[in-house]
């Protein structure tokens, strides 16, 4: 899911000028408690694969400055009402009526990990309109963020056709009911929504940890940018995972190795895992072959980060995935190493 960069410079704009002039020499810019909250959506967009049945949005209160002088870089501070924020959905592709891909929808926040409004049977009173895609939700005082989520039908778009076309929404916030509060919406971002195709790239799959020679070459690769990954043995390993999700490459390693977890409450046995990711910088879509490239940065002991790239092309034929990548990092690369996956 990708992080929504907010549009508020009007705003910004606004509290410079907005000034209160005590005498010729003094200007204090009109910021604090002067300064309206503004509720913004959390992402600028996600994605799911065509057979999933669900999918969300947040919308959120942005940070502003610390009343109470602690936070340099400032905090959220939750509203002391309870206000009214109104939504819409437009602009669907791929579809014809929003009605037969929505099928309900609800609202809620998080407590604490383990705890959600919903569980608490706490009402936001949402209301949409499946014909017009308008929607209304309550932002409770004392809360940072809450939580949209569309039940949605996962045959409308499932088929074993590589599709050509775009299958999408957008969502956009259109105003809030503020009552006493001081609180604006920004309408000027938009959340976009991706049905995302399973013949192509996207989806899971797996890598034969009984081959020796694929085995190798995933160590090869990966090691570059983790020392566990190359200190590996295929005795130490359940399973080898890849993902391509929304503007992200995974990549996980289920290890034998157990470890005991507490999950609200209750302890767990889970294995260990090694999680490898990276944010998609080129990826072609709609063919069935074409170029990949995904990077991120690792942070070092002294606190600095340096970035890693691998690149490369890929080929799908049949249930299987043809992944060839160069990696580079930290001065060194790899060969173009070819990994042969599963789906």
């Amino acid at each position: 899911m990708k992080k929504l960069k907010y549009s508020v410079l009007s705003l910004l704009v606004f509290a410079m000028v907005a000034c209160d002039k005590k005498n010729d020499n003094v200007i204090k810019p009109n910021v604090g408690s002067n300064f309206p909250q503004i509720l913004n959506l959390a992402d600028e967009g996600d994605g799911e694969i065509e057979d999933e049945d669900k999918f969300s949005f947040k919308i959120e209160l942005i940070d502003r400055v610390d009343p109470d002088g602690e936070e340099l870089e400032g905090r959220i501070v939750p509203l002391k009402q309870t206000v009214r924020v109104h939504f819409e959905v437009t602009d669907h592709e791929g579809f014809s009526n929003l009605a037969d891909f929505i099928k309900d929808a609800k609202a809620f926040y998080e407590i604490d990990d383990c705890t959600t409004s919903e569980d608490e049977n706490i009402d936001l009173h949402l209301e949409f309109d499946k014909a017009t895609g308008k929607g209304s939700v309550d932002f409770p005082a004392g809360v940072e963020e809450i939580e949209i989520e569309f039940e949605t039908d996962p045959d409308l778009f499932d088929d074993k056709v590589l599709n050509a076309d775009d299958r999408k929404l957008e969502i956009k916030l259109t105003s809030v009911d503020a009552k006493d509060e001081k609180v604006v919406v920004n309408t000027a971002n938009k959340f976009e929504f991706e049905v995302l195709d399973d013949e192509s790239i996207y989806g899971k799959y797996e890598l034969d940890i009984d081959d020796a020679d694929q085995f190798t070459k995933f160590k090869n690769l990966f090691g570059l940018i983790n020392e566990d990954v190359k200190g590996l043995s295929a005795d130490d390993v359940e399973e080898i995972e890849v993902e391509f999700e929304y503007g992200e490459f995974k990549a996980v390693v289920v290890l034998k190795e157990t470890e005991e977890v507490d999950e609200c409450g209750e302890t767990e046995t889970v294995n260990k895992e090694i999680e490898i990711e990276g944010g998609i910088e080129e990826l072609d879509i709609k063919a069935l072959e074409g170029a990949v490239e995904f990077a991120d940065d690792i942070e070092q002991e002294d606190g600095s980060e340096k970035e890693f790239k691998y690149s490369g092309e890929f080929k799908i034929v049949g249930d299987k995935l043809e992944l060839t990548l160069k990696g580079e990092y930290d001065d060194e690369e790899t060969d173009g190493i070819t990994l042969v996956l599963n789906k």
